[in-house]
């Protein structure tokens, strides 16, 4: 199983992703203008930025424009290079309809790139980045393989989740080392995701109905087991000690970036949980699809299944979920449990 993009429906169904940014944002903004002081005008006449993992391009618009911003606070007249980065499958005519609104924000003087590939390869040139970021987008991991157990590696059995843990261990290292090729000697990023502590985590009560779902079909003869261990999410949320493991652990990672803040935040949409239940459920349903329906019908193509028979199958997946949800929405994914990473090029 390897990673896949979001579904189109992704922009328009990203509300709550989005609002780790009112914690993220001046965190950016922060980190933007801790950056420029100190430096002259001349190193600061042009910048390059990126993002990792900017789907549908809805929520890159306002960290970059945070970043763009505050560096225009210390260089009025800095000119700018932004790098969005996502899957080559990725929605790209949706971040194209999303990209305008920087240069039309900035005056021409900022010119978007689009960077079709994973980022557990190398996107930009070595010490060509001034600044990155990434919001909702590391806990996907590179490749992994089926789980029998569960839906997501945290709920799977031991004997399963061992090889998982070992995979996302080595991504993140691996991600962390790409970025160190690419930021230049005192550049600044901030990495946040949702994570998980001794509590849970936000996908943990929705990834049992959705497990449950798939398991009714499966009972039934709609689902083949191979079928049903294939629709798995490659995704790890990651403790604190998950987190740091990289910094101590490899003196790569260690001698690499010096680690300015990690903050822990709890967000979500506000007012959200005053809808009925009906009503929040299509809400939560369309919010779960869209992040999670594009890898179930990709991993069912796989397997050779016609896209028109995993559209069907899928979708009663998603109306038993939708069905259980409408029961107890507290089960559904109303939250944004997440880290904030901020590091220094060393």
């Amino acid at each position: 199983m390897s990673m896949e993009p979001m579904l189109d429906s992704y922009n328009d169904n990203s509300a709550l992703q989005a609002t780790c940014q009112r914690v993220g944002n001046p965190i950016l903004a922060s980190m933007a203008t801790g950056y420029a002081e100190g430096r002259s005008e001349s190193e600061l006449k042009f910048v390059r930025i990126a993002e990792y993992g900017c789907s549908g391009g809805r929520n890159s618009y306002e960290p970059m424009r945070t970043v763009l911003s505050a560096l225009r606070g210390e260089s009025p007249h800095l000119r700018a290079e932004c790098v969005l980065e996502d899957l080559p499958s990725n929605p790209w005519h949706l971040v194209m309809e999303e990209a305008p609104r920087l240069a039309a924000a900035f005056g021409g003087d900022v010119h978007t790139l689009c960077a079709g590939t994973s980022f557990y390869s190398q996107v930009c040139g070595d010490q060509s980045l001034n600044l990155a970021y990434s919001y909702v987008a590391v806990h996907f991991l590179s490749d992994t393989m089926p789980l029998a157990s569960h839906i997501l590696m945290h709920e799977s059995a031991p004997e399963e989740r061992a090889a998982w843990e070992a995979q996302a261990a080595r991504d993140w290292e691996n991600f962390l080392l790409l970025r160190a090729r690419e930021l230049k000697k005192g550049g600044r990023m901030m990495i946040s995701t949702m994570s998980r502590d001794s509590y849970g985590y936000s996908w943990q009560r929705l990834s049992h109905l959705v497990w449950d779902s798939i398991c009714h079909l499966c009972s039934k003869g709609a689902l083949t087991k191979r079928e049903a261990e294939s629709l798995c999410i490659p995704a790890c949320l990651r403790s604190e000690e998950e987190i740091m493991a990289p910094f101590t652990s490899n003196p790569l990672v260690g001698s690499s970036f010096e680690v300015n803040s990690l903050e822990f935040s709890e967000t979500e949409v506000e007012g959200e949980r005053n809808l009925s239940a009906s009503v929040l459920a299509k809400v939560i349903r369309r919010r779960v699809q869209a992040v999670w329906g594009g890898m179930f019908l990709t991993q069912l193509a796989r397997l050779g299944r016609s896209a028109s028979s995993a559209r069907d199958v899928t979708g009663e997946i998603w109306d038993l979920f939708e069905e259980a949800i409408s029961k107890n929405a507290a089960h559904g994914w109303l939250d944004m449990q997440s880290f904030y990473l901020e590091v220094t090029r060393k």
